[in-house]
């Protein structure tokens, strides 16, 4: 279960001025739940996410993960944490430029302790429309192209969670719906959790539970 309590983002402009990024009581997500995280731009989407992640201290609260009160681990512990339960759809790929596509996905399994098979790999990229992809490398793809890899590199994992911000902002109707479909048949099959964040009412629409977020602004 993903539990999250009074979690507070601020940050200061360049004035000195005191933002409030990002402010959530209560949030309670099972696993094997998915649910759609919308709002309007600047209301913290991807801000959550990166609390989740551990990639942002967040400036009050908590959050805890299966048991694991991700808030209170160090640097390294969250890492680590990060690389064995986490699978992270970043809403700007962040793909290793010097490694092949298949290099990138496979790099990722290893870092979760699972070996990821040539066959697996193809298969995977086969799914997402990439078939025959996986010796380039990502300076040769398209940006759309580069998200459904990095789709592809997140769920190699077999990740416990699943965070995927705006997986289908660059993808035109066709493969919108189908990362839709495989990040939603992945999470019914796995059990696991899922977050979507997305400003498509269509992709909101997939989702029966939903998590608004509202823009906080200066305080």
């Amino acid at each position: 279960m993903l539990s999250i309590d009074n979690l507070i983002c601020e940050y200061r402009e360049g004035d000195g001025t005191m933002v409030r990024g990002l402010v959530l009581p209560d949030f309670r997500l099972g696993n094997g739940e998915a649910c759609a995280v919308t709002g309007p731009s600047g209301s913290g989407k991807t801000t959550l996410f990166h609390c989740i992640s551990g990639l942002l201290q967040p400036s009050r609260g908590s959050i805890t993960i299966d048991g694991v009160k991700v808030t209170t681990l160090s640097s390294t512990e969250k890492a680590r944490w990060r690389a064995k339960h986490l699978g992270y759809v970043f809403q700007e790929p962040k793909l290793l430029p010097f490694l092949t596509i298949g290099e990138n996905i496979r790099l990722s399994a290893a870092m979760a302790g699972r070996t990821a098979s040539a066959a697996e790999i193809a298969e995977w990229l086969q799914k997402v429309g990439l078939a025959g992809y996986g010796e380039r490398l990502p300076a040769k793809l398209s940006g759309g192209e580069r998200q459904r890899a990095s789709l592809v590199r997140a769920l190699i994992r077999q990740p416990a969670l699943v965070l995927a911000d705006e997986p289908t902002a660059s993808l035109d109707g066709a493969n919108s719906r189908n990362v839709l479909d495989i990040l939603l048949d992945y999470q019914k099959h796995s059990g696991c959790m899922l977050l979507c964040a997305s400003h498509d009412p269509t992709v909101q629409n997939r989702f029966a539970k939903r998590l608004t977020l509202k823009k906080e602004g200066v305080q």
